[in-house]
Order: structure tokens, then sequence, then C-alpha cells
């Protein structure tokens, strides 16, 4: 972690209270290197090691830049499994609620229809490529 804080790189006193709450009180490396420079609107390719706080690193700035007002999906997010997608959510779940964003994962081998409609109502949706296939295909939602 560095001594730098996450109010530092920008990001709103919701989310850097949401964040302090969760226990994270300085942002690690790849935050630091990154955060800025979503929240400013740039394209951003990283690449960090496993348990190095990629997920935050794009999901603080997304939950910042999203307005609570619209409740339909404002941003997807791809994830190749949806062991990955429900990690995504069950990490930055507090954080999106700390500015009242809902966020959801849609993935096979469970009920479509549900999935559905709970996705067409969230902020944030991360989808494996499959079922996010199946939602767009069935107009379930739009992009």
């Amino acid at each position: 972690m560095s001594t730098q804080s996450f109010a530092d790189l920008g990001v709103s006193s919701a989310v850097s209270h949401a964040l302090k709450e969760r226990g994270f009180t300085a942002p690690f490396a790849i935050q630091t290197k990154v955060i800025g420079d979503v929240l400013a609107g740039k394209d951003v390719l990283a690449k960090s090691p496993t348990g190095s706080g990629k997920t935050l690193a794009f999901m603080v700035p997304l939950i910042d830049l999203i307005s609570a007002e619209d409740a339909r999906p404002s941003a997807l997010i791809l994830a190749p499994t949806r062991e990955l997608a429900t990690q995504i959510v069950d990490e930055s779940y507090p954080i999106a609620h700390a500015r009242a964003l809902k966020v959801t994962a849609v993935y096979g081998g469970v009920g479509l229809e549900k999935q559905a409609r709970t996705a067409a109502k969230s902020h944030i949706v991360v989808a494996t490529p499959g079922r996010l296939e199946d939602l767009l295909r069935r107009r379930a939602f739009s992009l």
C-alpha cells in the first residue's frame, strides 16, 4: 500500500468512506496508477499480479463516475467465468451501495428471466460472454 489516500486520487468522499469501512485505508500500487486516469476518462490497460487490487482499481472510479439517478445499465464488465463475475460483484457491492448503485452478475446455469429483470434495473452489469449474448439476443436489456 502507498501513503496516498483514495481521496488524493480524486475519489469521492462517499466512496473513500466506504473503502475505509472495508479496511482499505490507502490504495495499492495498481490502484494508484490507474484510478486518476480512469476518473479523467482515459482508456487504461493495466497488468498486475493476482491479489494486487485490480478489481477495485477499475471498479472504484467506475462507481464514482456513474449517476445513481438512472436505474439502468450504465457499465458492462465482461468476466470469463461465473466465479470471477461473482467475485467482482461481491468485492464492489458495498462500495457501490455507498452511492446507491446496483451491481449484479449475470451468468449461465441459473434462471435467465430473473437475471434479465435484475440486470435491466442495475447500474453495473458483470456478465459472462455467453449469458450476455443470451440476454442481448432476447432483448432483455440494452447497452
